[in-house]
């Protein structure tokens, strides 16, 4: 459990977890009070609006329902920051009474479907030709797990540097940024808070409330980008120690240096809401000269998005994130995204694939696509106008030569869970070394000590 159950009275807390099973019984169960078949999908909803996965699922709910008269499609946003999200959604669907569809972080799949929370999908998937003709091979890759298919995604993302422009030229630097080492990119925040005071240098996401954001955004962008990877797979394990590692840890300790700070303070960095404040208040209001982070944030500056900024085109340059000393490849960026998948429990499984099929057809999921700003999965929705109208889709299109991704193993979850720790203990001050011994013990009791390495 999270820390916010310390200190509660242990049957307290099992007669609460009780409760909310029973206050949650009248929207289980596999009819409604008109004898329809009711078809629960779960998502997750959190910040300022737009909702652009409630606004795709009411779209597809409607369709759904005209279609189908003795269906009912109920929508059930979990409204949680992402880390209480994962939460949430693994007591759901540990319950009798779980969701039948359910909106699964791709990284998440693994250990998902080993708790035996998810079905596989192969059955149903081999009667739909759309599949394997239109998602792209890497998007089919990313959700099988022991070469069975467990998801549909529904986007992916990559990563690489934002940078405003005006900041730029204040402190002296070019407009036409690309960095192409690791030392380059701190040259220039520090030149940022030489000469252009009341901003933030640089954001690279950092510690354990930001949870997956600081592993993928921030320290696997280094990590990827030196010669030591998180998973040998030639010895199928885990290399909890490494020169690389040891390298990318000094760099968060560089941004967050207590004598020298690039990075936020920590009352923005260690918040669950740095995201939302470094896309929607620093970046809008121009108090942010560098950003490492992903493909997706203009859809918060977009109209009608949570953060309208008409001049973000103008002000705002990308730049790719270098290796750590432009060794080839010279350039790294990592994909993800979030799939929808069929819970194991599901009483209706073959309703709820057709309803995915209905919501993933190419102009449902251009629909959703284009509104929040993904990298479509499906090879015709890339064709489609308003996509191709997407603000630099062929920038982060280009990327996706070099993208790479997470390790999917069921021990990754808990063991990125150690590597934002790692992370945050040299933001207080610890060593790299001591923060990446503290790491490697704590993946020898996550995966066992003939699954961990030391590389160097």
């Amino acid at each position: 459990m999270k820390s916010r159950f310390k200190g509660l009275n242990l049957h307290l807390l099992v007669l609460c977890l009780f409760l909310v099973g029973l206050i949650a019984l009248p929207a289980c169960g596999g009819s409604s009070d008109n004898g329809k078949t009711v078809i629960r999908v779960a998502y997750q909803q959190f910040g300022p609006p737009p909702y652009y996965e409630q606004e795709w699922w009411t779209r597809v709910k409607q369709q759904v329902e005209a279609a189908n008269p003795k269906i009912e499609l109920q929508l059930q946003p979990i409204i949680a920051d992402e880390g209480s999200y994962y939460t949430k959604l693994a007591l759901q669907l540990r319950s009798n009474n779980p969701p039948d569809i359910v909106r699964e972080d791709s990284f998440l799949i693994s250990s998902d479907v080993t708790a035996g929370y998810l079905a596989p999908l192969d059955d149903y998937i081999n009667s739909w030709p759309d599949y394997k003709q239109q998602w792209f091979p890497s998007m089919q890759k990313i959700t099988t797990f022991n070469n069975k298919n467990y998801g549909i995604m529904d986007g992916t993302d990559v990563r690489g540097i934002w940078y405003n422009k005006d900041i730029f030229q204040k402190a002296g630097l070019p407009t036409d940024w690309q960095p192409k080492t690791w030392a380059d990119i701190l040259t220039a925040a520090r030149a940022v808070k030489a000469k252009v005071p009341g901003v933030v240098p640089m954001n690279l996401y950092s510690g354990i409330p930001m949870d997956e954001a600081s592993t993928m955004q921030g320290f696997e962008m280094l990590l990827y980008g030196t010669k030591d990877p998180l998973y040998n797979y030639d010895t199928n394990k885990w290399i909890a120690s490494s020169k690389g590692f040891q390298d990318a840890l000094d760099f968060v300790k560089q941004v967050y240096s207590s004598s020298s700070l690039l990075g936020p303070t920590n009352d923005i960095a260690l918040n669950t809401q740095a995201g939302n404040t470094v896309a929607q208040q620093l970046m809008p209001q121009g108090k942010l000269a560098i950003d490492i982070d992903g493909s997706w944030l203009p859809g918060s500056w977009q109209k009608g998005g949570a953060a309208e900024w008409p001049a973000w085109q103008k002000t705002l340059g990308v730049a790719k994130m270098p290796t750590q000393n432009g060794d080839d490849p010279q350039y790294v960026t990592l994909s993800g995204g979030w799939a929808y998948s069929i819970s194991a429990n599901s009483k209706h499984k073959s309703d709820a694939f057709n309803i995915i099929k209905t919501a993933f057809n190419k102009d449902n999921l251009a629909f959703y696509d284009v509104k929040a700003s993904q990298i479509t999965p499906r090879k015709d929705v890339a064709e489609v106008a308003d996509y191709k109208n997407l603000p630099l889709s062929d920038f982060f299109t280009g990327l996706v030569a070099v993208t790479q991704f997470r390790p999917g193993f069921p021990a990754y979850p808990k063991i990125s869970v150690e590597i934002d720790r790692a992370m945050q203990n040299v933001m207080q001050g610890q060593s790299s070394s001591d923060a990446m011994n503290a790491f490697y013990n704590a993946v020898k009791s996550i995966a066992g000590d003939d699954k961990v390495e030391k590389k160097g």
